[in-house]
C-alpha cells in the first residue's frame, strides 16, 4: 500500500483503491476487481489496522474495478455502503452495469463480449445514496460531486485533508502530470462537463482509478484541461 498524504493511501494492485485513516475508523474509497478483496486487507494491516477498523465503503462508480469487493468487505466488517442513486442499482445487482464510454465507439464495439469474461461482483446493498454536494460525515468528512459521463451516477469526493484531496474516480485520468480525458472515456458533453465541474474546486492533489495520483496544486492542472474543451 501507498502513502498519498498523512493518513491516505493508495491499494495499486491491477486496480486503485483508497484507504483513509481517521480517528473514529477507515473509509474506503472503492474496492477494486472482484475477488481481490485480500489484497485490501493486506493493505490495511501493513499500517496497523484492521478489517474490523471499516466504517464506510464509498464508491465512485458501479464498474466492477471500482465496486468488485464491496460486498464482501462490508459483510466483513459492518460498515455502512455509500453510492449515488443512479448507480447503486448496478452495485446492488438489479440491473447490468453500463459499459465504459470507450466501448461505445463503432470500431470498438465488437469488445463488448469480452467484458462477460470478467467475474461479476457480488451484488452488495447500498445503504445510503448520495447527491449533489452531500457533506459525508464518516471518519472523514468528504463532499460528494456528481460527475457524471463514465457511469449515470459517477461521483468524485473531496476529503478536506493536505490541501484537500479529490478522488476523481474515471471521470479523467492523468499522464506525466497533465489531466487527460482517460483512455477508458470518450468527449461527450456530459463528460466533458465533468472535468468542468472538477475544475471549479481547490484541492491539492488528485487520486485517480488508473493512474497515479498527481501531487502539487492539482486543481490547476484541471483547470488548464477544461479550458482547453
Amino acid at each position: 500500500m501507498e502513502r498519498v498524504a498523512e493518513g491516505v493511501y493508495q491499494v495499486k494492485k491491477g486496480f486503485r483503491a483508497f484507504v483513509v485513516d481517521g480517528d473514529e475508523g477507515l473509509t474506503l474509497i472503492d474496492t477494486g476487481l472482484p475477488r481481490r478483496a485480500g489484497v485490501l486487507t493486506s493493505g490495511i494491516e501493513s499500517i496497523g489496522r484492521s478489517v474490523a477498523d471499516i466504517r464506510s465503503i464509498v464508491l465512485t462508480h458501479s464498474h466492477a474495478d471500482h465496486a468488485g469487493n464491496a460486498a464482501e468487505l462490508k459483510r466483513e466488517s459492518g460498515a455502512e455502503l455509500y453510492c449515488s442513486p443512479a448507480d447503486a442499482p448496478a452495485v446492488g445487482g438489479l440491473e447490468k452495469a453500463p459499459t465504459p464510454p470507450v466501448l461505445d465507439r463503432t470500431p470498438l464495439q465488437i469488445l463488448k463480449p469480452l467484458l462477460n469474461l470478467m467475474p461479476n461482483p457480488e451484488p452488495a446493498e447500498v445503504d445510503h445514496t448520495i447527491e449533489a454536494g452531500v457533506f459525508l460525515r464518516l471518519p472523514e468528512d468528504l463532499t460528494a460531486t456528481p460527475t457524471p459521463g463514465h457511469t449515470p451516477g459517477h461521483t468524485s469526493f473531496l476529503l478536506d485533508r493536505a490541501g484537500g484531496i479529490l478522488f476523481v474516480g474515471d471521470a479523467a485520468s492523468q499522464r506525466n502530470g497533465s489531466v487527460t480525458r482517460g483512455w477508458f472515456n470518450r468527449s461527450t458533453p456530459q463528460s466533458d462537463q465533468a472535468v468542468r465541474t472538477l475544475a471549479e474546486l481547490d484541492f491539492a492533489i488528485a487520486c485517480f482509478g488508473h493512474a497515479d495520483p498527481l501531487d502539487g496544486k492539482a486543481s490547476d492542472a484541471f483547470q488548464r484541461y477544461a479550458a482547453g474543451l
